[in-house]
């Protein structure tokens, strides 16, 4: 029996389905329109929100004719799939004397984590969208690497399989969610530990010091790939949110692949796929995607919303490789007639030949026209792939 999880593993495996899958994420503008004024944000993209939590009680500004519904009512009466990140499929613990301590001072968080050799301060501010963004990094200046080394040494990761189990449980085959691995050595440097301008200058004025630590840093991360392996879930996304304005071709070239490819090995030995989300400008990543290994690319908008026409990403996408490409969402909120929209689908589904899953690109705002995502939907649906 065709369901939406069989759709689209039918696309991994290198099938050829009669209409692409239609995996739209609309958290976004579903979490926004429920959340009263004024009040944060609980989830976010991707999340998965079960049925039974009171959030869904809340009036918002939901549409009248959707006010009791769930998220899960929309993929249930439109026959959308659902596609959700995996974020708590394992755990943390540290040793050594390393201690990790957070609290909260108004808008602003502080992440401490303490060592016998000193400690680092991260600082993140509060959003309204109940989103938490860097303004300060751990790592100052290349010396602080030693004291992140030692927290990296001593930190052992713990599987949380049971956290997967009962997400399959719920969503049942309504779709299929991918393991999250937060970023690749170098992703890591950039966005969670110095900062995209301190990994900048540290490359050009101490790069052994930084090619050391990431060393040691892909022998930590490479435990967590081992244990994914064994994990009940057959994607694994390790989420770069690369974009060629924050990690350059050559830096992504030379600093991320060979890290993916070593991950891709380990993973696809035990049978898993391997995505990577890439929902920005990535266009002067074209000529290295062979030598990433992965499987699927997450996350993939063409113009108008960034740098390359979908013609373009299929003619660059090696053998075997797949893509979730979604009609840019900035498209949803212009008021464009729907037909404009439809006639981005048929390119995407042309382009693509069946080698991909359709969605609204990346996520669906708060803004957006969610009766087009249902036009979308009902269109993908009645379109063969020739």
């Amino acid at each position: 029996m065709i369901n939406h999880r069989t759709h689209f593993f039918s696309v991994m495996e290198g099938g050829k389905p009669r209409n692409m899958p239609f995996f739209p994420d609309i958290t976004d503008w579903y979490v926004a329109n429920r959340t009263p004024h004024g009040q944060d944000r609980p989830y976010g993209p991707g999340d998965f929100i079960p049925d039974d939590v009171p959030f869904h009680k809340q009036r918002g500004t939901i549409p009248e004719k959707y006010k009791d519904w769930t998220l899960f009512d929309f993929y249930r009466n439109f026959d959308w799939g659902f596609h959700v990140h995996i974020s708590d499929w394992f755990r943390i613990r540290f040793s050594g004397g390393v201690e990790r301590r957070t609290w909260i001072d108004g808008r602003k968080q502080y992440i401490q984590l303490v060592t016998p050799k000193g400690s680092l301060t991260r600082v993140d501010l509060h959003s309204s969208e109940g989103l938490w963004a860097r303004s300060e990094f751990f790592v100052k200046s290349v010396k602080d690497l030693d004291i992140m080394q030692y927290v990296v040494e001593h930190t052992h990761y713990v599987p949380a399989f049971e956290n997967v189990l009962e997400l399959r449980r719920q969503m049942g085959d309504w779709g299929q969610g991918d393991l999250a691995i937060f970023r690749s050595p170098f992703g890591k440097l950039v966005q969670e530990y110095m900062g995209f301008e301190n990994v900048i200058y540290a490359m050009t004025d101490d790069l052994d010091a930084m090619v050391r630590f990431m060393a040691v840093l892909e022998v930590k991360d490479l435990e967590l790939i081992e244990i994914a392996t064994r994990a009940p879930e057959r994607v694994v996304i390790i989420s770069d949110h690369a974009d060629e304005n924050l990690i350059a071709p050559p830096y992504w070239r030379d600093y991320c692949c060979p890290f993916y490819r070593k991950a891709c090995d380990i993973l696809h030995k035990s049978g898993k796929f391997v995505s990577t989300h890439l929902d920005g400008n990535f266009k002067g990543f074209f000529p290295f995607l062979a030598q990433s290994g992965f499987d699927l690319l997450d996350g993939c908008t063409p113009a108008p919303m960034f740098n390359y026409e979908v013609e373009e990403l299929a003619a660059a996408m090696p053998a075997g490789m797949k893509a979730f490409c979604g009609v840019p969402s900035t498209m949803f909120c212009r008021k464009m007639p729907t037909v404009q929209l439809l006639d981005m689908a048929d390119r995407i589904m042309e382009s693509l030949q069946g080698r991909g899953i359709i969605n609204v690109g990346d996520i669906l705002p708060p803004d957006g026209d969610i009766e087009q995502v249902v036009a979308l939907g009902e269109h993908v649906r009645r379109h063969w792939v020739s």
